[in-house]
């Protein structure tokens, strides 16, 4: 399909535009040092429900100041590892989650301040599913599993009726999210699923296998924890 000069003549501008924001990168736009109150003017990355502990040491905890020719940049560290990696040094972890073996901390953690604990950029369940959501648009993936929800993306994981949010966990007894039966960050068993010293209170004596994560938490729910397991146990009080 032919395009109009005028559409051409926007492309052209649209490209323009979108090479000087990636020329620019790092440019502040007015020049400071390391000893600059940054906070005058970027107060919204110092104040917040959940702020990176960080942000009290300093921004030349984590990145570079520099400025040459009049000209002042305001950069990431770059060091041996990610900047991250630094203070929060990786788990080796037999089954790890892709973005986390990446460092790519920041696709999921604001690194200043979030409204979510654990300064998540959105809700547990909403980041998840950003990815792993299916939608006619998106291909099944050994990498990036999808799963198929109701509409309200409430139920249907791991079998149709099985809540995944909106309800409470009984474990937590927060609210039901991916993260009741997965570890974010990964962990020892396939799919990030959490073993069975990692729920607590448990029930079935620290045993980790997939079936006994699913019947620690419907034991709770339907109050039969003193139900023995599979080995003939009983639940040991605490």
């Amino acid at each position: 399909m032919m395009r109009s000069p005028a559409q051409f003549s926007r492309g052209l501008v649209c490209v323009w535009l979108l090479s000087q924001c990636v020329c620019q990168a790092g440019l502040h736009p007015v020049p400071v040092d390391e000893h600059s109150n940054c906070a005058e003017c970027h107060a919204n990355h110092a104040n917040g429900a959940h702020v990176h502990p960080a942000v009290a040491l300093g921004c030349n905890s984590c990145h570079v100041i520099s400025t040459r020719d009049g000209e002042t940049r305001v950069e990431i560290k770059q060091g041996n590892a990610v900047v991250c990696r630094e203070c929060h040094p990786p788990e080796k972890l037999l089954h790890a989650h892709f973005q986390y073996a990446s460092s790519m901390c920041v696709r999921c953690h604001n690194p200043h301040v979030a409204a979510n604990p654990k300064l998540l950029r959105t809700k547990v369940n909403e980041l998840c599913l950003a990815c792993h959501l299916y939608t006619r648009d998106k291909v099944q993936s050994s990498h990036v599993p999808l799963i198929e929800l109701t509409k309200n993306n409430a139920l249907g994981h791991p079998y149709q009726r099985h809540p995944v949010a909106g309800f409470p966990d009984p474990l937590s007894g927060g609210e039901m999210s991916c993260i009741s039966c997965h570890l974010a960050h990964g962990g020892t068993l396939a799919h990030y699923q959490k073993m069975g010293e990692g729920i607590p209170e448990d029930a079935l004596n620290q045993n980790s296998e997939t079936y006994d994560m699913c019947r620690k938490c419907h034991l709770k729910l339907w109050g039969l924890e003193g139900a023995k397991s599979r080995n003939g146990k009983k639940k040991l009080s605490r």
